[in-house]
């Protein structure tokens, strides 16, 4: 629905001219009057002239005043009836979420039902409301219904009101289609542990300039500078995204959520206490916080804001490109924008150059300082309904925990000495372990061993021209620095990891119920499941690749990366059928 060019009931200015054309000259003047008595009747027709023109301005002025009245009171129902539509918007969404957990049928009765509440009729202030009529158009599914709505400005001098209609409030279609209703089904969300699938599980930490295929889940979870997850962040306490980050997916924390500069969240914030948004941060989805909401100077959230607590607009161009929900205060700033509607518990304050695009409700009172734009109703002491309460952020909820194998290591150890090469069979073993330069050669099949220590400059090949590869060890896993690893599809000819199809990783699967260490440009290709920590050491790997194909998971303890690290995901077929 967009609004019209020509508004209706406005008045136009009437074309007239002045009603005074007289012109006196003392060469008109009768015969007999003297130069005084001249005189004197120029005054007294001065007079006369001042007095007409003063009726001719006083005409144009009730004019144009009529003509401003009447485009105000058509400005004014026109955003009442938008508050209405927003309403029908909000309360849609809020019950396809089926919140009591109801038979379909059931919450989209409560659905109308709320609509259409004390008649439908909804009390902005004295002079505003709005009116919502609902048809059903059917009440099974495909669940569809028609929401009318219409805005009236009347005031206490006019007992007609000015009213502005917008059909299929809410709808996406036209031509009367109505709005089709898809509650959630009960109990389909009753489960609040996500798929390990594409998480990294547990990782507090992701480095420098790091850049992780996947998303990231831990206790608390810190983004730092210039790196970039490419799906969502789980915390089990905060998330903090330092500088130039770059989030793919969603942001959930169960306490606080805290961007610094420049950084980007390409979709929705869930935090159950504050988020802050520092400078020139942009969140492409909405936000949704138990507490407060501070958006600092040229931060952006292109969706809408929904507020436990206060929401504060920065100065210099702060903006939400959607609508502000607050238990609170909300306070828009100089250059600041929320560019729809503003819903505020307590007092909405637009400082000078701050400007809200639609409506302005509030709880307690609307305050637009000079300088400031409220676009639409500005409505103080408002009740809820109408206006609209924030949307409470969601629970994140926990990736599972991937469950370990149980297996038992053998007693003949494998020791291979200095610049000596070893093919191992599989089969199960005490420990394995290395001098140094060594090329170790594993095939298809399952290994178990006790302990593996694989000293530096080690050649790890991977013969994948048969069944996959399973490594089981019961202690800890160490990679000594610079190791290369060789994957084959024939079992004659190795490639480097990252000249063959980065799938062949699925085929490949390690799990320690001790540690997994990677020392200095440290790879992997494969699944890595450890009980407890996983660790890759140094910087950027030397080549420029990825330094690990396959995917990072453990259970009791963390992931500590190196700086620029980064992977390519890859979940192994094992996993797949296990975890």
């Amino acid at each position: 629905m967009s609004r019209p060019t020509s508004i209706p009931g406005r008045l136009s200015h009437p074309n007239t001219t002045s009603p005074l054309q007289a012109k006196a000259s003392r060469s008109s003047l009768p015969s007999g009057i003297l130069p005084r008595g001249s005189a004197l009747l120029y005054v007294i027709a001065a007079i006369a002239l001042l007095g007409a023109l003063g009726g001719g301005v006083a005409y144009f002025s009730s004019s144009s005043s009529t003509s401003q009245l009447a485009r105000t009171r058509s400005d004014q129902a026109y955003f009442a009836a938008l508050a209405g539509q927003e309403y029908v918007k909000a309360r849609h969404e809020y019950y396809e979420a089926n919140p009591d957990n109801v038979a379909k049928s059931q919450v989209f009765a409560d659905f109308i039902a709320d609509l259409e509440t004390n008649g439908g009729v909804y009390v902005l202030d004295a002079s505003n409301r709005f009116t919502i009529t609902v048809t059903i158009l059917s009440a099974v599914e495909p669940y569809r219904y028609k929401a009318t709505v219409v805005g009236s400005y009347l005031d206490s001098q006019d007992a007609t009101p000015e009213n502005f209609t917008i059909d299929d409030a809410g709808a996406t279609g036209s031509g009367g289609s109505g709005v089709e209703f898809d509650p959630v089904s009960p109990d389909e969300d009753d489960d609040d542990e996500l798929s390990p699938g594409k998480m990294n599980r547990k990782t507090p930490v992701v480095t420098n300039a790091s850049t992780i295929d996947g998303g990231v889940y831990g206790d608390s979870v810190t983004l730092n500078n210039q790196s970039t997850v490419t799906e969502d962040v789980i915390s089990l306490s905060f998330v903090v995204v330092g500088n130039q980050v770059a989030v793919g997916g969603d942001v959930c924390a169960a306490t606080y959520v805290l961007l610094e500069n420049q950084s980007t969240v390409k979709g929705d914030i869930n935090a159950q206490t504050y988020v802050t948004l520092g400078n020139n941060t942009v969140v492409e989805g909405s936000v949704y916080a138990g507490g407060n909401v501070t958006l600092q100077n040229g931060a952006k959230v292109l969706g809408d804001v929904h507020s436990g607590g206060n929401v504060t607009l920065g100065s210099n161009s702060a903006t939400v490109s959607g609508s502000v929900y607050a238990t609170g205060d909300v306070t828009v700033n100089n250059a600041a924008k929320v560019a729809n509607n503003v819903h505020a518990g307590d007092d909405i304050t637009v400082n000078w150059g701050g400007t809200i695009g639609g409506n302005a409700l509030a709880g307690g009172t609307v305050t637009v300082n000079y300088g400031g734009t409220v676009g639409g109703t500005k409505s103080s002491n408002t009740a809820s309904p109408p206006r609209v309460t924030p949307t409470a952020p969601s629970a994140c909820g926990t990736v599972e925990t991937p469950p370990l194998q149980t297996f038992t290591a053998g007693t003949t150890n494998i020791s291979v000495g200095w610049d000596a090469d070893k093919d191992i069979a599989p089969g199960t073993y005490g420990s394995l372990s290395t001098g140094g330069q060594n090329v170790i050669t594993l095939h298809g099949g399952t290994y178990t061993f006790s302990s593996m220590s694989l000293a530096w400059n080690c050649v790890w090949r991977l013969d994948l021209s048969g069944d996959d590869i399973t490594i089981f060890c019961v202690g800890n896993v160490v990679f000594g620095g610079y190791v290369t690893i060789l994957v084959s599809t024939d079992g004659v000819n190795y490639l480097s990891m990252w000249d063959v199809d980065q799938n062949l990783a699925a085929k490949v699967y390690l799990e320690t119920h001790g540690s997994f260490t990677s020392n200095e440009q440290g790879r992997w290709f494969g699944t890595v499941l450890a009980k407890n920590n996983i660790t890759f050491s140094g910087g950027e790997d030397s080549t420029g690749n990825a330094k690990v194909i396959g995917a990072l998971s453990t259970v009791d303890g963390t992931i500590t990366l190196s700086n620029k690290f980064s992977n390519i995901y890859v979940e192994s077929n094992f996993a797949k059928a296990n975890w």
